[in-house]
């Protein structure tokens, strides 16, 4: 479950820009897919929450995304639609330059996190990811920065991505929280093992503004740790660049800061379409949300 510019950039930013944050997580292991979940992480960065083409990332394209409320969705057949949003031919997007040079005064966060990537325990992430989505995200969020809308009944918890609270907590202390509560959070029930509140530790230490922006602009084909794994890695362009300790060891800061707005001034970036990611059962979820909603 991504900050002047790095390499992280490079290959992946113009792609990802226009990706509607396409990260991992979009599949629901049993029954119906959830069709406004699947649409605000999939798609509402670029279309809006309301689907009115106004999302955090809109600004950054000359030309905003689509308002989907304005006869798009009854233009089509439901069928159409779907297969719009699996298989449909990407479309060209133009960049805002200035606004995109505004997104860029944060890649100093994105470039801290990336460094950290070649020490961090993967194996032990995942698995401290598996339970944070399950047990914690509801009310945490995705990368630990509450959203907008929590359970009925929940009190605003802390933004575990806040540089100020990693800083001030020891890895003890995070682990005894999640097993035993903290400050008016509740402990897991049924309580974590000794070796789960330590994974739960591991993934929770990832959360930064960093993490954030990796996950946004660079997993998804870069992959979680950095070696060229993502789920779009294939489909898309797999990427030249391991980011492991040999690379941060031999590569100028400057010399990726020009590759980068080289890409950025000549290359122009593409709107996927999600036959990777999504199942159709889970393209047609989204479909239907927005039709019910419109």
């Amino acid at each position: 479950m991504k900050n002047v510019l790095c390499l992280a950039l490079l290959l992946t930013v113009l792609v990802a820009l226009a990706s509607g944050r396409c990260v991992a997580g979009g599949t629901e292991s049993t029954g119906t897919p959830d069709g406004r979940r699947l649409y605000r992480e999939y798609c509402s960065s670029c279309h809006g929450i309301s689907g009115k083409g106004n999302g955090e990332d809109a600004a950054l394209f000359a030309a905003p995304p689509r308002n989907l409320r304005e006869g798009f969705l009854t233009k089509y057949s439901t069928d159409e639609l779907v297969r719009r949003v699996r298989e449909g031919r990407p479309l060209e997007l133009a960049l805002d330059l200035p606004a995109l040079r505004v997104r860029a005064l944060e890649v100093e966060e994105l470039a801290a996190y990336m460094r950290r990537l070649p020490g961090i325990d993967w194996e032990r992430a995942a698995a401290g990811e598996d339970q944070y989505a399950e047990r914690c995200a509801a009310c945490h969020g995705p990368g630990g920065r509450p959203g907008p809308t929590l359970p009925a009944g929940v009190r605003r918890p802390r933004d575990l991505s806040d540089p100020k609270y990693q800083s001030s907590v020891s890895d003890a202390e995070l682990t005894r929280a999640v097993q035993h509560g903290r400050e008016g959070m509740p402990a897991l029930t049924p309580r974590v093992s000794d070796a789960e509140a330590r994974e739960l530790t591991v993934y929770v230490r990832l959360f930064s503004p960093g993490f954030e922006l990796y996950a946004s602009y660079c997993a998804a084909c870069h992959g979680d740790d950095g070696r060229g794994n993502g789920n779009l890695a294939e489909e898309i362009r797999r990427p030249a660049v391991v980011f492991d300790r040999e690379y941060f060891q031999h590569m100028d800061p400057e010399k990726l800061r020009a590759n980068v707005w080289h890409m950025v001034r000549d290359e122009k970036p593409m709107m996927p379409h999600f036959r990777v990611l999504l199942t159709e059962a889970q393209a047609r979820a989204i479909v239907e949300y927005l039709q019910r909603t419109d």
